[in-house]
C-alpha cells in the first residue's frame, strides 16, 4: 500500500529520522508509538505528503486516499451545518448529489428525454456508490461520536474545539478512506465516545495508523506496533501490551548478546596484547586482529526514556473528614447537572470522577475547591489544604517567564536551587530553565502545571485531565507517584489505564445524583456491565473492616517435639545441598552464554536464557523454603 524506504528527515537542526523504513500494508490496524518528540506526527505528515523528503523514497499508488485527523482541523472555521460538513467527506457523494439536484431543477422547468437518461445514469451510480445511505450513515456516526439529533443542523462554527475535532472524525469516518490517520483521536472524547470508537475502528475495514497516549485504546484497536525510537521505526506485531513484552524481550536478549560479545572481544584483545610482541605468535595475533576487524558489532540501544521523579509531598495532615457534599443543586439555565446531591470525601480516598462530556465532572471539581457557585452546602474538613490542576491553568501560565520565574510564582518560599531540583523532576535541567514558558510544548506546558501543583503540599489535590499532553512514561510516573501520595485526591480523566491505577473509589453523576462505587475501575466496569441488563442491581456497600475474635484455648499450644526438630534439621540440610547443586548448574549454563560460539547462536542463547532463568526460579524457591524452615528452627531454639 505504502512504502518508506532508507529515509531520513532533519527538522529544526536536528535529525527525527536516519536511514529509516517502513511498509504500511493493507488491512494492517497500527500503533504508532514512541515519547514526545521522537517524531511521530511528523511521520504522519510525510506519509500524506505534507512534508517533502530529501533522502529517502516514498512509494504509494497515485489513487492512494488517505484521511488524516490532526489537531490543525480545529482551525478550520465552518460556517455550514454539522452534517453537511461531514457528508462532504464523501467528495464523490456530494458532487453526485450536487449533480443530480441540477438536472432535477432544470427537468422541473423544461424536462428533455436526454436529462431525464442523463439523471438515470447518476442516480444509478449514486445508488451504486452508497449514497442512499449515506446521509443515515453520517447521522449515525455522529450520533455514536456524542452529537445529539438536535445538533445536527446547527453551524459547526458554533461548538467548542473538542467537538469540532469529533465533527473532523465523523467526516473522515464517513470518508473511508484507504488509509485512515489518527493523531490522538481520544484526546477530545469522553469514556462513552471512546468505547463507541473502538467498536468502530474494530469493523473497520480500511487500514488505520493511530498515535494515541490512551495504553487501553490502543490495545482495544490495534494488531500491529511502529515505534518510533533511536531516529528508526522498530515493528512489532500485536497490541501494545503484547508489544512492551516483546520489546522487554528483545532488549533483555540484545543486552545478553552484546555482554556476550563485549567478554569475547576483551577475551581476543587479553591474547592480542599478550603475545603481539612475540614472533611465534604472529599470525594467531594477525587472526584475530582480522576477526575483530569483521565482526559484526552489536549495539545495545539506550533507553531514551529519562528518570522523571515526581513527588507529591504534604504540608499538614488533614482529619477524617476531607469534603462533606449536602444537598448541592447546580444548575445553568435550563440545564440541571446536580440536585440535592450528596457526599463525602475520606482522607485517604483516591477518586475517579467518570462519565460522558456535558455532565458536569469539571463544574463539580470547581464546586469542590471554591471557585464555583452552587446552591447547598459543601464544607471542607479541618486542616484540608486543597490545590486545584485543570486545563485552564496553562493557558493561566505567564507566557514571558521563564520556568523558574514561573514556579516562584507558587513557591516563593523556595531557593532557585530547590526550583531547579523541582525542574529536574519533571526533566527540566541545566540550560531548561531558562526557556520562556511561551516556547514550551503543550506536555512541556503541563509539566510546568503539575510542578506548580507539587510546590503546593497541599493534602487535597484536584486533578481536571492531568494526562492530557503526557506521553506513556510521564502519565506512568504520574500514576506511580499519585500512589505513593499519602494525601487526598479526586480526578477526572478519560484514560482508563490511569484511572485503573490510581482510583480506588469511583464517582460518576446520574439522574442528577452523585454516585459512588466503593472500589476499583475494573470493578465497577464489571459491575455496571451487569446493571445495563439488570436494572435492580444496587451499588455494593462499602466495606467495614471485620473484628478479629479471639477465640479462647482450652489448652496451651504444645511446642515442637523433638523427634519433628530432627526432621525439620535434615529438611534443611537437604535444602542446602540442592541450592549448592543448583548454584553449579547455573554457573554451568552461565559459561555456556559466555562462549563465543554460542554468542553468535541466536537460537541457542534463547534456549540457555530460558534454562537460566528456571534455575534462577528454582534457586529462589529454594532458598525462600529454606529461610522459612530457619525461621521456624529458631522460634524453637532461641538463644
Amino acid at each position: 500500500m505504502l512504502a518508506l524506504t532508507d529515509f531520513s528527515f532533519e527538522f529544526a537542526g536536528r535529525y527525527l529520522f536516519r536511514n529509516a523504513s517502513w511498509h504500511i500494508k493493507p488491512g494492517q490496524k497500527i500503533g504508532l508509538v514512541g515519547l514526545n518528540g521522537t517524531g511521530k506526527s511528523t511521520l504522519l505528515r510525510i506519509v500524506t505528503g505534507e512534508y517533502e523528503l530529501r533522502e529517502g523514497l516514498l512509494t504509494k499508488p497515485s489513487d492512494l486516499k488517505i484521511g488524516f485527523l490532526n489537531q490543525d482541523l480545529l482551525s478550520i472555521d465552518y460556517t455550514s451545518s454539522v452534517l453537511r460538513v461531514v457528508l462532504e467527506g464523501r467528495k464523490d457523494l456530494a458532487a453526485l448529489d450536487k449533480e443530480i439536484h441540477r438536472i432535477l431543477d432544470h427537468i422541473e422547468h423544461t424536462p428533455d428525454e436526454k436529462s431525464i437518461q442523463k439523471l438515470t445514469e447518476l442516480q444509478d451510480q449514486f445508488g451504486n456508490l452508497g449514497g442512499y445511505d449515506w446521509e443515515a450513515n453520517a447521522e449515525k456516526i455522529l450520533e455514536g461520536l456524542g452529537f445529539a439529533t438536535a445538533d445536527l443542523q446547527k453551524p459547526l462554527n458554533q461548538f467548542s474545539g473538542g467537538w469540532r475535532m469529533r465533527a473532523m472524525l465523523a467526516m473522515l469516518l464517513v470518508e473511508e478512506p484507504d488509509l485512515l490517520l489518527l493523531d490522538e483521536p481520544t484526546n477530545h472524547l469522553d469514556l462513552p465516545t471512546i468505547q463507541w470508537l473502538e467498536e468502530y475502528l474494530k469493523e473497520y475495514r480500511g487500514t488505520y495508523v493511530i498515535v494515541s497516549h490512551d495504553r487501553t485504546f490502543l490495545d482495544r484497536t490495534i494488531e500491529y506496533v511502529a515505534e518510533v525510537a533511536h531516529q528508526q521505526l522498530f515493528h512489532y506485531k500485536g497490541n501494545f501490551t503484547q508489544y512492551l513484552e516483546q520489546k522487554e524481550e528483545r532488549d533483555e536478549m540484545m543486552q545478553r548478546r552484546f555482554d556476550n560479545q563485549q567478554d569475547f572481544i576483551r577475551q581476543q584483545m587479553r591474547f592480542i596484547q599478550r603475545f603481539k610482541a612475540k614472533a611465534s605468535k604472529a599470525t594467531a595475533v594477525q587472526s584475530r586482529v582480522k576477526m575483530l576487524q569483521k565482526l559484526d558489532k552489536i549495539e545495545v540501544l539506550e533507553d531514551e526514556t529519562r528518570d522523571l521523579n515526581i513527588r507529591f509531598n504534604i504540608r499538614v495532615t488533614p482529619g477524617k473528614h476531607i469534603v462533606n457534599i449536602k444537598h448541592v443543586t447546580k444548575s445553568y439555565g435550563d440545564l440541571n447537572i446536580l440536585e440535592n446531591a450528596e457526599g463525602e470525601i475520606i482522607r485517604g480516598d483516591k477518586i475517579a470522577l467518570i462519565g460522558a462530556n456535558g455532565r458536569g465532572k469539571s463544574t463539580l471539581l470547581r464546586m469542590i475547591f471554591g471557585s464555583e457557585k452552587y446552591d447547598g452546602n459543601i464544607e471542607n474538613g479541618w486542616n484540608v489544604e486543597p490545590s486545584f490542576f485543570a486545563q485552564h491553568q496553562l493557558e493561566s501560565l505567564n507566557l514571558k517567564n521563564d520556568l523558574i520565574q514561573e514556579l516562584a510564582t507558587v513557591g516563593g518560599e523556595y531557593s532557585e536551587n530547590e526550583l531547579r531540583g523541582t525542574l529536574g523532576c519533571f526533566l527540566f535541567t541545566g540550560d531548561d530553565v531558562f526557556k520562556k514558558v511561551k516556547v514550551l510544548s503543550g506536555g512541556e506546558k503541563s509539566r510546568i502545571a503539575l510542578a506548580k501543583t507539587l510546590l503546593t503540599q497541599a493534602n487535597f489535590l484536584l486533578l481536571d485531565e492531568p494526562t492530557n499532553h503526557l506521553d506513556m512514561f510521564s502519565t506512568s510516573v504520574l500514576a506511580e507517584a499519585l500512589n505513593a501520595y499519602k494525601g487526598t485526591f479526586i480526578l477526572v480523566s478519560h484514560d482508563r489505564t490511569f484511572i485503573s491505577n490510581v482510583a480506588n473509589k469511583i464517582w460518576w453523576i446520574e439522574d442528577h445524583k452523585l454516585k459512588e462505587y466503593p472500589g476499583t475501575y475494573e470493578e465497577w466496569e464489571e459491575w455496571y456491565e451487569k446493571r445495563k441488563k439488570d436494572k435492580t442491581l444496587v451499588l455494593p456497600q462499602k466495606e467495614k473492616p471485620a473484628e478479629k475474635k479471639q477465640e479462647p484455648r482450652e489448652h496451651p499450644i504444645p511446642k515442637v517435639s523433638k523427634n519433628a526438630m530432627v526432621q525439620l534439621e535434615k529438611k534443611m540440610e537437604e535444602l542446602e545441598a540442592k541450592i549448592k547443586t543448583l548454584d553449579a548448574a547455573k554457573a554451568k549454563v552461565e559459561a555456556s552464554l559466555n562462549d563465543p560460539d554460542v554468542a553468535i547462536d541466536f537460537e541457542k542463547i534463547g534456549i540457555l536464557t530460558k534454562e537460566f532463568q528456571d534455575i534462577e526460579d528454582q534457586i529462589g524457591k529454594a532458598r525462600q523454603s529454606y529461610e522459612d524452615a530457619m525461621e521456624e528452627w529458631m522460634e524453637e531454639n532461641p538463644q
